[in-house]
């Protein structure tokens, strides 16, 4: 429905600031989209089906080292790249369904189940490698059952039941709403010394923001405030510093949107 390739019963869907009805086209060039159930032609190859997306949103041919670019962003083996999609593996199918999405610089990506396939390092990889693209300003949109990864990724949740929104706002004001304090702070390059050097001058500087002095684990250092989001925006001053909800966090707010 997004995408423009089944009407909406009623309201509107707007994409970059574009009405879908009347623009769906245009929208979709700019939209990289990736289904629950990936599909591709049988007979084509992983860099035949990137050279073909790339082409599509960019209206140019693409040189070798671009297209292999791709297939190197999403993890996909070499010696897979110039064989037949029918002989991947779901695992492998997933990671093509992936780079195709990306592919091109969208504005937009949409992501159905988008690890679904992916072997738990991989998982972690894709992760990180989406949060670059997020810092990069692209927009992503990733609908999953998974709560464990949306906490990882999301600024922005929306629970859907049935058609109905139920709940939807930023993760920190729905964690701040239901009175959950507990976040978890990171570094994608974690040297500890380090990490808790900087968080004890926060907390010297800023210690109104926190309810007691952080807890250190062994990658990552445990934090409770009622203040998530003046803490996470000072927080965004340092380099590869990253503040997220507790894990589990999410399933918790599921749990009581759908059952109160």
């Amino acid at each position: 429905m997004i995408l423009g390739l089944i009407k909406p019963s009623k309201g509107e869907i707007t994409i970059l600031g574009k009405n879908i009805k009347n623009l769906s086209k245009q929208v979709r060039q700019k939209v990289g989209f990736l289904p629950e159930n990936v599909g591709f032609y049988p007979s084509k190859t992983g860099r035949e089906l990137v050279a073909l997306i790339l082409e599509l949103r960019t209206k140019q041919k693409q040189t070798t080292e671009q297209i292999d670019s791709n297939l190197k962003w999403c993890g996909l083996k070499e010696e897979y790249w110039d064989k037949k999609t029918k002989s991947y593996s779901q695992g492998m199918r997933q990671r093509l369904g992936i780079a195709l999405a990306f592919a091109g610089n969208p504005e937009v990506v949409v992501l159905d189940e988008p690890f679904s396939n992916i072997d738990p390092l991989g998982r972690e990889d894709f992760i990180n490698k989406i949060k670059v693209k997020q810092k990069q300003g692209l927009t992503i949109l990733i609908s999953s059952h998974i709560t464990s990864d949306i906490e990882k990724l999301a600024d922005t949740v929306t629970i859907i039941d049935n058609g109905v929104v139920k709940i939807s706002d930023s993760i920190f004001s729905l964690m701040k709403n239901l009175e959950y304090d507990e976040y978890e702070i990171f570094s994608d390059k974690f040297q500890a010394n380090d990490v808790i050097t900087k968080i004890n001058e926060i907390y010297s500087d800023k210690k109104e923001w926190f309810l007691e002095r952080p807890t250190v684990l062994r990658d990552s250092l445990i934090v409770k405030t009622k203040f998530p989001n003046e803490l996470k925006n000072y927080l965004e001053n340092f380099n590869n510093i990253e503040m997220r909800p507790l894990t589990g966090v999410l399933q918790k707010i599921y749990k009581f949107t759908m059952e109160g």
